[in-house]
């Protein structure tokens, strides 16, 4: 017995140093967002001591003797280890390449690992520190082959996305966008970025198939932010900032603009009567203008440092049974343009509950109230209304006028310039404000019926009214054609959609241990109604302001003779597609994957006899990895190779194309009296059909180093069939054209995406990287029996000349125009001493455009060599807006409390029309600026003042000269100087944050607070000599991309902010 007591004792006081030096270490486990992460297992470093995180993402575990590391894992995010301390608070990063992700596709979720199709995704981890108040903006570059591109810097400007191209040749190419399963129209629009959980991109039709008809041009899947089990999580993102104008362009001095004007008036009596009373009466007197101040007039109208405010308050949480998510977001941003701005204030409340084991309910509300303030630089992209070219062509200076100072409109230099405005004037006399508030709501009920068999309905009701208020003062030219008095107008728009889906959805997992078997079938209805009214009112009183006149819209009274514009309706007929739908999908031993979609859709903008049509799809993907050959290959995680094919349909046109429809367009004459009356709109065609666009894709999905990295490759080609387009048909059935089904496109490319967490080590260091590129090759196969189509861009007004070309067997967006080859010099011509007359010499090629040659004028190549340089035969393809290859890399590193993101986007190899650089080096109009290009140009005029025509003082004089003289007839003729290299490399945005540690916010109840500063448009590498490469600012033609004409300039802005989390 006392031995047995001896040994008892003798244990444990042996044991008793062990038991005293094991310590109980807690802590807690959360994501990016701040928010608890449930189940994560927590282990010891070489021990078998797990403990696995609640709900709240707290964990505690014992730590033995000699052990200081604990590692934390979990599904879909990657690993970590850490010293063991107590009170520590772990962030896991998300698994971007995490086979169990799961992707949202139609009508359904598929995990990662599965997906048969080409799909790209962005999560909300990639866009967090772009603090920009588009969402379109947020994601520009980093999708691969989704293009994104804005028209112009506008605030609340229109954003461009192409998928892959596009496959219609003059219809919408925008694609479909899903809100959590809900057709939303423009929808990177009005959904705040940090509402975002996913952007999901299905680019072929083996995915987007189950969309049927409007799926033509690819389908963006957004699904928001939902809320979370457990403790309720407020955040606040809260951002303040400006903007500023980061380049303008350089402009003739005021010496260098007056001695143009001197030189532009010899010759002409008139001119150079009217050019003394103005500037001098001698050429010794235009010397006082070298010390007059110029005045920037770019930077008096886009100069301004425009304050910028964002703001984002959310709630998330709730029980078991029922999460919440709330959130407020408010975006204020003055443009750098006088009288521009944007103000946006957007509410999302989703909740989901789930009501019985069975039952499971979900409803999502959002609303929108926006506006957007200032006419901006054009209303329509023509030089009629451009508003930027008075920055660059106004004169460099002002001078009193008779009755005011220099800062009263200038009536005599209005006229005598053809309608130059002070720009500041006329950026306060111009008053727009568009109004939009809406609604969006989204319910859905899932219901099990049976073990494997789920019943899902969605519904989505959408309403957005839509206010355009216009002003025009007395200075402006709407005014002058209405006797110069003040008009204004009120237009009103509203749009709604209905759409309910109806799905059941069979699941059958692991038939005996290989087969997973799942089958959808389902129906949809969608409607969408648009009408609009609109109120326009003329000859105000002359000194309204906008405000008074708007909200007095019966103030004008029309002179005797004139009338007021009549009131004007329209309710469209509704657009409605009824569709049914279904998927199998099969899955052998997680090696074999089968996918097969078909839908048939019904729409009401065909007849019966070709409104309703039938597009299937067909995938099949192996993971190769899973084979024996790959077994002992320990670096590749995951390898799968996938094939897709299938048909979409492009229903993104006009109502009622196949009816005859009527307009009240018309007029008639009756008892004395011009009465309105009914008008055909154009000839229908009862045989319209839908665009159908074939799509055939093959890809491999790569991920290494136990899913570190990860490499997407696609290879596709679209074929677009029964593209609408208008056909010349004989004038004598009373039309020039009608819309048929007759053209035909291609579209190929390559996509490759790579990225995943490089690095990650134990001290806490992070990075993060993504990249991607895209190759498209456009190409027309079918122009309905012609081949080849002019296009005018538009930009120079309803008269302007052809400068795009549509032609077969080339892409779409070929700039269309004659080839620069300098300007004319002396030694072309035979000079008369008697007449003092040249003539051009024999051999030498006469542009016979712009009337009789003369040394200094613009010269273009002699392309059919008859020596007559004319439209019709010496115009060729000189520009295509097509890029090469588009991509952007995004980058994020994090150490210890400090985050660094960098990310790039480049466009390489498409070309620019650059119509402001014709426009702004023109010649036509006097007592205009232009570009300090012009400034080495050819000129007749010597140092004292003196007219030269002595040839060889003419050529003495030119010497150096690098750039024609003027053109000085009033027509722009497209030539290849104006068509530049569009390419570039931007900077898009550099961000640094630093977070305080939590251990310091404890006493104040704060979970986390980050600081950051942000940089967007930081810089960009490009030859473009205009404000910004990125730009297409005749976007109503999609036959005329790549336009840069009148359009905003963009901005570059810095941002200082919070993120904080209670």
């Amino acid at each position: 017995m006392k031995r047995i007591i001896f040994y008892s004792c003798f244990i444990f006081c042996a044991a008793l140093p062990s038991f005293g030096q094991t310590k109980t270490i807690s802590g807690t486990v959360v994501d990016e967002t701040d928010a608890p992460i449930v189940g994560v297992t927590v282990a010891v470093q070489g021990t078998n001591i797990v403990a696995v995180t609640s709900l709240t993402g707290s964990f505690s575990i014992n730590l033995p003797d000699g052990s200081n590391e604990l590692s934390f894992t979990s599904v879909g995010y990657l690993s970590q280890r850490a010293p063991a301390v107590t009170g520590m608070k772990i962030t896991l990063v998300k698994n971007i390449v995490s086979g169990e992700d799961v992707v949202v596709v139609g009508y359904q979720t598929v995990k990662r690992k599965d997906i048969t199709g080409s799909i790209s995704s962005v999560s909300s981890r990639e866009i967090k520190d772009v603090p920009v108040s588009s969402a379109a903006e947020a994601l520009q570059g980093r999708l691969a082959g989704v293009q994104i591109t804005a028209s112009e810097g506008a605030p609340g400007a229109d954003i461009i996305v192409r998928v892959r191209g596009g496959g219609s040749i003059t219809q919408d190419n925008a694609p479909l966008y899903i809100v959590d399963g809900v057709p939303v129209e423009n929808a990177l629009s009005v959904i705040a970025p940090q509402d975002i959980a996913s952007v999901d991109v299905l680019k072929d039709a083996s995915t987007t198939a189950i969309y049927g008809a409007r799926a033509a041009n690819g389908v963006v899947m957004i699904t928001t932010k939902s809320g979370r089990a457990g403790k309720t999580q407020i955040s606040l993102n809260t951002s303040f900032g400006f903007r500023k104008l980061p380049n303008t362009m350089k402009v003739l001095s005021p010496y260098e603009f007056v001695r143009w004007q001197y030189e532009r008036s010899r010759g002409s009596i008139a001119d150079s009567s009217s050019f003394a009373q103005i500037y001098g009466t001698t050429w010794d007197t235009l010397s006082v203008y070298k010390d007059i101040a110029p005045i920037n007039w770019q930077e008096e109208v886009f100069g301004r440092t425009a304050a910028f405010q964002n703001h984002n308050l959310s709630v998330t949480g709730g029980g078991q049974s029922t999460t919440f998510s709330l959130s407020a977001t408010w975006n204020k941003e003055d443009g750098i343009q006088l009288e521009s701005g944007f103000d946006r204030k957007l509410v999302n409340f989703k909740i989901e509950n789930r009501a019985t084991d069975k039952l499971r309910i979900g409803a999502n509300v959002r609303y929108i109230d926006q506006e957007i303030k200032g006419a901006g630089t054009t209303n329509s992209g023509t030089r009629a209304t451009n508003r930027l070219r008075h920055a660059i062509n106004y004169r460099p200076f002002e001078l009193p006028t008779p009755n005011g100072g220099i800062d009263d409109f200038d009536e005599a230099y209005y006229l005598a310039s053809s309608g130059a405005t002070n720009p500041v004037l006329l950026t306060e006399a111009e008053y727009r404000r568009q109004y939009s508030k809406g609604i969006y709501m989204t319910g859905f009920l899932n219901y099990n019926l049976l073990k494997n068999l789920v019943f899902r309905s969605t519904v989505g009701l959408d309403n957005v009214d839509i206010k355009t208020d216009l002003f025009y003062s007395k200075i402006t030219s709407q005014a002058r054609n209405y006797a110069s008095l003040p008009l204004a107008s009120i237009g009103t728009q509203n749009n709604r959609s209905f759409t309910n889906s109806n799905t059941l959805q069979y699941s059958l997992n692991n038939i005996n241990d290989h087969h997973d078997v799942n089958i959808l079938i389902g129906q949809e209805i969608v409607q969408q109604r648009v009408s609009q009214n609109s109120t326009e009112t003329r000859y105000f009183p002359a000194e309204i302001s906008a405000e008074k006149a708007l909200a007095n819209m019966g103030l004008g009274s029309a002179p005797s003779g004139s009338a007021q514009p009549l009131p004007t309706s329209f309710i469209q007929p509704p657009s409605r597609i009824a569709s049914f739908f279904g998927r199998i999908g099969y899955n052998y031993d997680d090696k074999y994957i089968f996918n097969f979609n078909l839908r048939a859709d019904r729409s009401s903008k065909f007849s019966s006899e070709n409104g309703t049509l039938v597009f299937p799809s067909a995938s099949f993907a192996w993971r190769f990895n899973k084979e024996k050959m790959f077994s002992n290959i320990d670096w590749l995680s995951d390898g799968k190779l996938r094939l897709g094919f299938g048909s979409v349909g492009n229903n993104r046109i006009d109502n009622l194309l196949y009816l005859q429809l009527y307009g009240v367009t018309g007029q008639y004459a009756f008892n004395h009296s011009i009465l309105p009356g009914y008008a055909p709109t154009a000839l229908a065609n009862p045989k319209l059909k839908w665009e159908r666009n074939n799509t055939a894709n093959a890809g491999i999905d790569m991920s290494f180093l136990n899913n570190r990295l990860h490499l997407n490759i696609d290879v596709y080609k679209n074929s677009a069939k029964d593209l609408l387009l208008a056909v010349a048909i004989p004038p004598t059935s009373g039309y020039t054209s009608q819309i048929q089904n007759v053209g035909s496109t291609t579209n190929s490319g390559l996509e490759i995406q790579l990225g995943g967490t490089p690095l990650s080590t134990s001290k806490g260091f992070i990075w993060t990287s993504n990249f991607n590129i895209a190759f498209n090759k456009n190409k027309v196969v079918s122009l309905g029996g012609v081949t080849q189509i002019e296009r005018n861009s538009g930009w120079q007004g309803s008269d302007g000349v052809a400068d795009y070309l549509v032609k077969v067997g080339q892409p779409v967006g070929l700039m269309y125009g004659f080839v620069t080859d300098g300007f004319y010099k002396v030694e072309d011509f035979d000079y008369n001493t008697t007449t003092g007359v040249y003539t051009i010499k024999t051999g030498i090629a006469a542009n016979g455009v712009y009337g009789t040659p003369q040394p200094g004028m613009l010269k273009w190549k002699d392309l059919d060599g008859d020596g007559n340089i004319t439209a019709d035969k010496d115009r060729m393809v000189i520009g295509n807006a097509n890029p090469k290859f588009t991509g952007g890399w995004n980058n994020q590193f994090a150490y210890k409390n400090f985050d660094m993101s960098v990310f790039l986007n480049f466009v390489v190899g498409n070309d620019v029309y650059n119509a402001n650089k014709l426009e702004w080096t023109d010649g036509s109009f006097s007592n205009l600026n232009m570009l300090d290009i012009m400034k080495d140009r050819w000129t007749n005029i010597d140092a004292n003042g003196n007219r030269i025509t002595d040839p060889t003082a003419l050529a003495a004089l030119n010497e150096n000269a690098t750039i024609w003289s003027p053109v000085r007839v009033q027509r722009w003729w497209l030539h290849s100087w104006a068509v530049e290299d569009g390419s570039y490399l931007r900077v898009n945005n550099l961000t640094l944050g630093y977070t305080i540690p939590s251990k310091t916010l404890r006493a104040i109840r704060i979970s986390s607070i980050r600081a950051f500063a942000t940089v967007n448009n930081v810089a960009t590498i490009t030859g473009y000599s205009g404000y910004d490469p990125d730009v297409t600012a005749r976007r109503s033609d999609p036959l005329t991309p790549g336009v840069d004409f009148a359009a905003y300039p963009r901005s570059r802005t810095w941002v200082f902010g919070l993120n904080v989390n209670f």
